[in-house]
């Protein structure tokens, strides 16, 4: 079980937000359109360097712990860049995510929400990945879209810090938090000990499905050490 206290906050420095934001610039796939919805090109950029970023922290993260992953993989996906990141032969995927309006802070993010796995089959053990990490930046996620889409940007200008500055980019120095994790095998489990409408839930307007994963009922964050030690 998860509780505010066993979060950790993994602050980031310029140098390497700047690093992110020149990946983002070197992906070229950015454009209004994507799969399921229209989305304005600042948000999907600064979807971008999120994931990024996401993957920056945790990596350096689990580094400075004693973890070395083997090779990491970007997916763009439809609502978030998915990072995946693969150790020992396991898959694993992180989900980043800005805290919904409604619940204003982390805290209750933590408190209301699930770790974001996609239901993309009709069976929980088909579900892609090994190992699934949340982390939320502490951001409102319809006040910053909202402001994503009034922001005047010249996205065809590939100058880092340029983008840094535009994007207030200096904010995410210290608003990545990682909130809770989960392996499939206890996932799926859980799913099947639950009700057919237990197992899912969707947004309000969404064509998305996903699987039951309360993050208060996730692993510790600092557990994910142990366990990947104890592979």
């Amino acid at each position: 079980m998860v509780s505010f206290e066993h979060i950790l906050h993994l602050p980031l420095t310029e140098s390497e937000i700047l690093e992110s934001i020149q990946k983002a610039i070197e992906n070229t796939s950015i454009s209004e359109l994507d799969n399921l919805r229209f989305r304005h090109p600042n948000i999907q950029f600064d979807c971008m360097i999120r994931g990024y970023l996401g993957e920056f922290a945790i990596q350096k993260w689990l580094k400075e712990n004693g973890i070395e992953v083997e090779r990491t993989n970007l997916i763009l996906e439809d609502d978030q860049v998915d990072i995946d990141f693969v150790y020992k032969g396991q898959n694993i995927e992180l989900k980043t995510s800005l805290v919904p309006n409604a619940d204003q802070t982390v805290k209750n993010a933590l408190l209301n929400r699930d770790i974001k796995l996609i239901r993309r089959e009709e069976k929980i053990e088909n579900l892609r990945g090994d190992i699934h990490l949340q982390v939320f930046f502490n951001q409102r996620r319809k006040a910053k879209d909202d402001w994503l889409k009034a922001l005047k940007v010249d996205l065809g200008l590939k100058d880092p810090k340029y983008l840094y500055d535009a994007f207030c980019a200096k904010r995410y120095q210290a608003d990545l938090f990682f909130v809770g994790w989960i392996d499939k095998i206890t996932l799926v489990k859980r799913i099947n000990l639950m009700g057919e409408r237990e197992r899912t839930w969707t947004f309000q307007k969404s064509k998305r499905e996903f699987w039951s994963c309360r993050i208060l009922e996730s692993n510790k964050p600092v557990e994910l050490i142990y366990f990947l030690k104890s592979i």
